[in-house]
């Protein structure tokens, strides 16, 4: 008989994948630096949340 494949699933078998066998981003060194293409998304993230923090004072309050 062929073995049946196993799935990764929780201990309490409610049938979601387990992932605690993956590192978590805490768990990862901090870079010292931040890389341009970091700095430059950085940049854009702060930009995007003014816009949406103007748009929310001029139309009230928003959908996302």
């Amino acid at each position: 008989m062929a073995k049946k494949k196993e799935s990764i699933t929780t201990q309490n078998g409610n049938g979601l994948r387990d992932y605690s066998h993956l590192p978590r981003l805490k768990d990862l060194p901090k870079p010292k630096k931040l890389t341009p293409l970091q700095k430059e998304l950085k940049k854009a993230t702060h930009e995007a949340l003014q816009a949406l923090e103007e748009e929310e004072k001029k139309y009230g309050v928003s959908l996302a």
